[in-house]
């Protein structure tokens, strides 16, 4: 009884992985043209049975894009977004990451479990169950079952690291986390009898930066504050300068303070620094044995404007796409559908910068180009090309700032925008 109930589930592993390698392989013909697959899936002896299993794989992922009501931050979307452009499109795990705002772990994870929903999608409609017992037999004792992995206690790097990779960085609001790690914190102060003084600033402008981590240091921080100001307080004092938001931590107390700061306050100190730098800013110790004010230290964050983009396409679902791509980020997004409403929005928004299609029906982008380029509230906007056509060089003779080609990735749309930006733009973004 027990065999009966495991053979099915290996029979799916073993599937899993077959279907795993044809996926990473999928156009190349030495690889698909050996897979065991196509028998399994009968197209072993079609006049192409490579195209055959390609077009079943395309299809099944095809099969799985949801509804267009479905909410876009769905499940099933994301299931649908890896699978068409980790294997249908072929692009690098690294650049759907970065699409779609995820680290590389999580990234990681995301795809296999998108892997085991096209897996199980094929199994189920082909009734690949009945069929594979049939050609494979020996299947079940063939399968080597993965050997539990040992145990390993990541080390402090390896933790940054990690946090680097999972938490993105985009615009955050400094008030809510100063008041999530303040919550965090009130076991603790209420222990010691330490009380927190801290004005909120609703007028704080946003910092780019990692919000979960830039918590995480907070908490580190004044954590190690209240441990040398017991039945004292904390001040939290939010300042704004140019270019940047400072917070000072300091303590005050009647208690005579430490002639020198502790070994492992140092130690702490350095850890807090380096969530500080995951989050594009600095930690700076301001006194650490002044009398009545045992410890002081100010968190460094810079400000970043958010620059507009006006995003030109007559394809909406592009528009969506470069959206998604600047949401979150230090761009603000901007879209016309037409030559006729981009130049009127041009006009309108002043955007920084432009990304202009060329292929729209009516006026075409090369016109527009020529008509951003010769008009004088737009002609000092960097206009960036951007088209399926290989066409470079004729977007530069013409006076774009620079090419991009589709499809377009995240990090490429970025990487040309804050190239563009730092040419123009001697404001911080």
């Amino acid at each position: 009884m027990t065999s009966e109930k495991m053979e099915i589930p290996l029979d799916l592993a073993w599937f899993t992985h077959q279907l795993r390698v044809a996926l990473v392989s999928l156009y190349d013909p030495s690889t698909i043209r050996h897979s065991p697959l196509a028998k399994l899936f009968e197209v072993e002896r079609r006049h192409n049975p490579m195209f055959a299993l390609q077009y079943i794989v395309l299809n099944a992922i095809e099969a799985l894009k949801p509804i267009e009501s479905m909410p876009a931050s769905s499940r099933n979307w994301r299931v649908y977004q890896i699978l068409r452009r980790r294997y249908s499109e072929q692009a690098t795990q690294r650049e759907v990451a970065l699409e779609l705002n995820l680290g590389l772990r999580q990234m990681q994870r995301e795809e296999n479990l998108a892997r085991r929903t096209l897996a199980e999608y094929l199994w189920t409609t082909y009734q690949l169950e009945n069929r594979i017992k049939a050609l494979l037999p020996g299947l079940i004792q063939a399968i080597d079952l993965p050997a539990v992995p040992p145990m390993h206690v990541p080390s402090a790097s390896e933790e940054l690291e990690k946090l680097r990779e999972t938490v993105p960085a985009q615009m955050t609001d400094i008030e809510p986390v100063i008041r999530e790690a303040l919550k965090t914190l009130g076991p603790s102060l209420a222990s010691l009898g330490v009380s927190v003084v801290y004005k909120a600033e609703e007028s704080l402008p946003r910092v780019w930066s990692r919000g979960p981590v830039l918590q995480q240091a907070l908490v580190s921080l004044v954590s190690l504050a209240i441990r040398y100001t017991p039945g004292g307080q904390v001040c939290i004092q939010p300042q704004v300068e140019p270019h940047q938001v400072c917070l000072l931590i300091h303590t005050a107390t009647k208690l005579q303070p430490p002639v020198s700061l502790p070994r492992d306050l140092h130690k702490s100190l350095q850890t807090v620094e380096q969530l500080m730098q995951l989050c594009r800013g600095s930690l700076e110790i301001v006194s650490g044995g002044k009398e009545g004010q045992p410890f002081a230290a100010k968190i460094i964050l810079p400000t970043l404007n958010q620059a507009t983009v006006l995003v030109i396409d007559d394809n909406a679902d592009t528009r969506q796409l470069f959206r998604r791509y600047l949401s979150g980020s230090h761009y603000r997004f901007a879209g016309a559908a037409d030559a006729e409403e981009g130049l009127a929005l041009a006009l309108e928004l002043a955007p920084q910068l432009i990304v202009l299609d060329v292929m729209m029906p009516g006026q075409d982008g090369w016109a527009l180009l020529g008509q951003l380029r010769e008009h004088p509230q737009t002609g000092h906007i960097p206009v960036i090309v951007s088209t399926i056509l290989p066409q470079e060089e004729l977007a530069l003779d013409l006076g774009a700032a620079d090419f991009i080609r589709k499809p377009v990735s995240q990090t490429a749309l970025l990487s040309v925008l804050d190239r563009q930006l730092a040419r123009v733009s001697p404001k911080p973004y």
